[in-house]
């Protein structure tokens, strides 16, 4: 079972996203903030699998509140819900650590399919704002090192390619054959060859290169 925990302002988006994730036999929501100033303690008292967040709140944005969750001892990750104007406040998710964006206003299936993924290991951005999402990030956090993709060996580039679409680790582990510690061993070897912060980092050279 994958224990949720939604973060947003507004009543009505919280009881919205209870509809459409609660049904699901392998979803439950655990609890519920309505600022972004409420997950720290949320989180400790609840250990959710997931974080489904608001990007906009009144006291703490999605942003901010990633970042300080981030901080903490094996924070769980962190599904941003934003919209197409979000620019700035989203590559700051991306920038924090967010696992996944996906929009407000998405078809239920889709939300239930990132949180799931997201949960899982998985990254996801909505196919309808990757391309400006991907765009802020490079803008914002910049591409990393000089390396490229050839400093990397064959199997690391499969990796990436897999990360690249937003594949958990069991998933990239399933399509490969290979167990998931060797998936999370090449994964951070991609890291330290391309001088990468983090997963999203990775997903945003992959495209960068041509390897999604």
């Amino acid at each position: 079972m994958i224990q949720v925990l939604l973060v947003d302002d507004q009543p009505l988006a919280r009881a919205g996203l209870r509809r459409i994730l609660e049904p699901e036999d392998d979803l439950t929501i655990v609890g519920e903030c309505a600022d972004g100033d409420e997950v720290v303690d949320a989180v400790s008292a609840h250990r959710p699998d997931v974080v489904v967040m608001d990007v906009r709140m009144r006291r703490v944005d999605g942003a901010t509140a990633t970042r300080h969750l981030r901080t903490g001892t094996l924070p769980p990750p962190v599904l941003i819900l934003t919209t197409f104007d979000d620019d700035e406040t989203v590559a700051a998710a991306l920038g924090a650590g967010a696992a996944g964006f996906v929009l407000k206003d998405a078809p239920g299936e889709d939300i239930v399919r990132a949180t799931r993924t997201v949960a899982t290991g998985g990254s996801w951005l909505d196919p309808q704002i990757a391309g400006q999402v991907l765009a802020t990030y490079r803008r914002v956090w910049g591409r990393g090192g000089k390396a490229t993709a050839t400093d990397l060996t064959d199997r690391e580039r499969d990796v990436l390619h897999h990360v690249g679409r937003g594949s958990t680790n069991a998933e990239v582990a399933a399509a490969l054959h290979v167990s998931e510690a060797t998936v999370k061993t090449h994964l951070g070897n991609i890291l330290t060859k391309l001088d990468l912060r983090d997963r999203p980092a990775a997903i945003v050279f992959a495209h960068d290169h041509g390897l999604v």
